[in-house]
């Protein structure tokens, strides 16, 4: 089982890196879904921006 860790104790430095990872992986994997015709460009375009939104409140929020 995979041990719990206490949402404080992770800094925002791994949590912006683990979003920009994840904002990175969603740029290709969706891009392939959506040539291979199992999404809708609208769909990629609208998850990608979003977590765009959160590697940048992140990154804005590590700035204060």
């Amino acid at each position: 089982m995979a041990q719990i860790i206490p949402i404080g104790t992770i800094p925002i430095t791994a949590l912006i890196a683990e979003a920009q990872r994840e904002l990175d992986l969603r740029r290709q994997v969706y891009w392939i879904r959506v040539r291979a015709g199992q999404m809708r460009q609208a769909d990629a375009d609208k998850r990608i921006a979003l977590m765009a939104a959160i590697v940048k409140r992140l990154t804005m929020t590590a700035a204060l």
